[in-house]
């Protein structure tokens, strides 16, 4: 095989398609388009000698083996690239990982921005000593919305299917789940299901009038959004610990994390840094995994993955390293 084909080989590898695209593209077997793969091994290779400042860690659904269906991914929060890959994100694989890399590059990361995942947490006790958590800001919001969601559901679930409002309640949930500021309150529009003119402010209105639990809880979450909106931590904590005590008890109880979390939630309100490039990095990855209809072999979807998302560094001079291996 010429080294032309191959570098044509190395450089569609790059791009988010299937192998079996490329074979067809080519003329060449499986087999072959594999081994120009496996010569990306060393260009992938992690530097055991840095850590940024910024470390974002996230999991994602990878490949089902002996470690598990999730596995494990770290993001230089203030260059988006891609740190490495990991096939488990069990905490002692994690700690054993990270304990490679120099004492010095441990000890330069100042900042973990994460989840609200209690495993994830220890990581600072042990590999970066001088980090402080961040609780991502997307988590946040999305706890609140997907509580005041399930009550919503327990709400609608205690009127029959065929009154007015479980109808309701199924249909217009997203207005529940809208900033208060957000909610249009004067554009008239039709709707055959209230068989009058309303704005969204006044169906919201008549949605919080079937339940007066459910209007409780969100004001309760009203309150906490505007606070997280503002930035203002004092007042988001004032408001968890005065939640209203006529509120179910098992909704009361899902608030408590961010007590626990809180020195995270503090950083979430005090830096600019969030997990937003993680997540854009997941879709992306549920891509590659779709496009080549799932992977077996945890080792070739790592490769996909970081050459994919990487393709802009990948100069011709790499490729040819590549072919020339």
């Amino acid at each position: 095989m010429s080294k032309e084909l191959k570098q044509l080989i190395a450089l569609d590898l790059t791009k988010n398609i299937s192998r079996k695209h490329i074979c067809q593209d080519h003329f060449v077997s499986d087999v072959t388009v594999q081994r120009v793969l496996d010569k990306y091994t060393k260009q992938v290779k992690p530097s055991f000698h840095y850590l940024p400042k910024v470390l974002c860690i996230d999991e994602f659904k990878s490949v089902t083996s002996h470690l598990g269906k999730m596995s494990f991914i770290c993001v230089d929060g203030l260059t988006h690239r891609i740190i490495d890959v990991l096939p488990s994100r069990q905490l002692d694989h994690l700690i054993t990982y990270f304990k490679q890399f120099s004492k010095k590059a441990r000890h330069s990361v100042r900042y973990l921005v994460m989840d609200m995942n209690a495993n994830y947490g220890k990581l600072i006790q042990k590999v970066f000593p001088n980090a402080v958590i961040v609780t991502d800001r997307f988590h946040i919001i999305q706890h609140i919305h997907r509580n005041l969601n399930t009550l919503r559901i327990k709400e609608m679930n205690t009127f029959k299917k065929e009154e007015k409002a479980y109808k309701h309640l199924k249909k217009y949930w997203k207005l529940l789940l809208k900033d208060a500021f957000d909610v249009n309150d004067t554009d008239y529009h039709y709707h055959q299901s209230f068989k009058t003119y309303l704005t969204h402010a006044q169906i919201l209105d008549r949605l919080l009038d079937y339940s007066p639990v459910l209007k409780q809880a969100y004001e309760f979450v009203q309150e906490l959004r505007y606070a997280y909106r503002q930035r203002d931590f004092e007042s988001f904590m004032e408001v968890i610990h005065h939640i209203d005590p006529s509120l179910p008890e098992w909704f009361r109880k899902k608030f408590d994390i961010f007590k626990t979390y809180q020195n995270g939630i503090y950083q979430a309100f005090t830096t600019p840094y969030s997990n937003g490039i993680t997540e854009a990095i997941n879709n992306h990855i549920k891509v590659i995994k779709r496009i080549a209809y799932g992977y077996r072999r945890f080792s070739y979807f790592r490769l996909r993955i970081l050459i994919i998302q990487h393709h802009s560094q990948w100069q011709k001079k790499n490729v040819k390293k590549v072919v020339n291996g």
